[in-house]
């Protein structure tokens, strides 16, 4: 069985068109660890000739692994300097869901694997199935989707399993009264300990079915896990009340990493600004705790415009306009001159506050992303060093990094038993053929 590393690289052209296109598809051992998948991706991003322009990585792991995501982060903040000077390196939001419901999981793990047995026993024989059978009739189940057994690598089907499991409780214990060599059955505390964990489950999973698709959406999905995870500290089971422990705890360390990137991508839509940024944070941390954290999102938000307006005045053509408001300063100078490069000075100066001159101005009636793209493209001039920064974060999808993962999957299984090289060739060859303005199979068709 072949594993495989996908890099995908978003980014907003010169022409304010936001664009996403696969760099690799590159093979790893079956037993990869961080430092095989770290190793790959400075390999690519030399190969591509952009490794000092990084500015985020998302990271999506299938199956999900915690120990795996800190590892790369840390290997990759050790590189962070000849990589960029202020990287963000983050899971995505697909991925934390997926280590929460992990940690539900690892409370039922032992009725997870009796189901898996229940499921296994009813179909070893057309006997037992006939009694099945008869049990899922006694229990007037018959509408219901029969239980499979689940994929141990996707947690999707974990859960599923689970809930067509816990349709058939009545079955299973029908079963074991009618066939004294079922054993593997769960007892009634088991089955309520694995109902209240599902419970708990299935609003993540809603929450994977509707993956944010705008900013406010995804304040308001993080406003839900947090007062889910709130109610569920509170719960009568001390089991419940641990796992929520463990998941805000996760939680908290992927929030107080992602916020601030998600957060100023919001501020730099011009139809939200600060106003999002207030509301979400009202509703994630309450009216008595959201200053703090506002105010803190603030300084951040700050220092980050003051890294860009740094990173500007060396790169810009400021160092000779300060030199002339200079010469203007010296005694020789008549006081036209003078006042000249006052208000020259005064100028040069302003641009360090774009920040300060475009949260002062009203939000825009903007509807769609699009929208908002062509907003900078008409006013990335009267903000340069603003627009150097929503190039950058506007870029950052809402809801999860790796949009091609679905389609990239669909041809890996295609491409599967083929050479790595040749897989790699197909997949990334297929996307950036199919993003090109001269292929045929893009034009419209009348």
């Amino acid at each position: 069985m072949m594993t495989y590393c996908c890099f995908t690289v978003h980014f907003i052209d010169d022409g304010w068109q936001l664009k996403k296109k696969i760099l690799a598809f590159r093979n790893l051992r079956y037993n990869y660890d961080m430092g095989a998948v770290h190793e790959v991706f400075k390999h690519v991003l030399t190969e591509w000739s952009i490794n000092k322009n990084v500015r985020f990585i998302f990271l999506d792991i299938t199956p999900p692994k915690d120990h795996m995501i800190g590892e790369l982060r840390s290997k990759v903040s050790d590189q962070a300097p000849p990589i960029h000077r202020h990287l963000f390196c983050v899971p995505s939001y697909a991925q934390i869901l997926g280590l929460l419901v992990q940690d539900g999981f690892s409370e039922i793990r032992s009725v997870l694997y009796k189901i898996r047995e229940c499921i296994e026993y009813v179909k070893g024989s057309s006997l037992i199935r006939q009694k099945f059978q008869e049990a899922i009739n006694n229990g007037s189940l018959q509408d219901r989707e029969m239980p499979t057994l689940d994929v141990p690598a996707r947690w999707d089907t974990t859960f599923l399993m689970l809930k067509s499991s816990l349709e058939f409780i009545t079955a299973f214990n029908h079963l074991e009264q009618l066939d004294d060599a079922f054993k593997v059955n769960p007892s009634a505390e088991e089955w309520n300990k694995a109902t209240a964990v599902f419970e708990c489950l299935k609003e993540f999973y809603k929450s994977t079915c509707n993956f944010p698709t705008s900013r406010d959406d995804y304040f308001l999905s993080v406003r839900d896990v947090y007062k889910n995870l709130h109610g569920w500290k509170q719960s009568d089971y001390v089991y419940v009340r641990a796992m929520a422990n463990r998941m805000k705890g996760k939680f908290d360390e992927y929030w107080g990493e992602a916020s601030l990137a998600l957060g100023i991508s919001a501020v730099l839509d011009p139809s939200y600004k600060l106003d999002i940024i207030e509301y979400g944070y009202r509703q994630i941390y309450g009216s008595d705790a959201y200053l703090r954290y506002y105010q803190k999102f603030l300084d951040n938000l700050i220092c980050e415009y003051n890294k860009y307006a740094k990173d500007f005045r060396s790169q810009g053509p400021s160092s000779s306009a300060m030199a002339d408001v200079s010469r203007c300063t010296s005694s020789s100078n008549s006081f036209k001159e003078w006042r000249k490069g006052k208000y020259e000075r005064n100028t040069v100066h302003s641009q360090w506050n774009e920040l300060v001159q475009y949260l002062e101005k009203r939000p825009e009636n903007l509807d769609k992303d699009g929208n908002v793209l062509a907003w900078w493209l008409d006013n990335a001039q009267n903000f340069p060093i603003l627009g150097k920064m929503a190039r950058d974060f506007l870029a950052i999808p809402v809801s999860t990094v790796i949009s091609k993962s679905s389609e990239v999957m669909k041809m890996a299984s295609v491409h599967d038993g083929v050479r790595p090289e040749i897989a790699e060739a197909l997949i990334c060859g297929k996307d950036w053929w199919l993003d090109s303005p001269n292929c045929k199979w893009c034009q419209p068709k009348l």
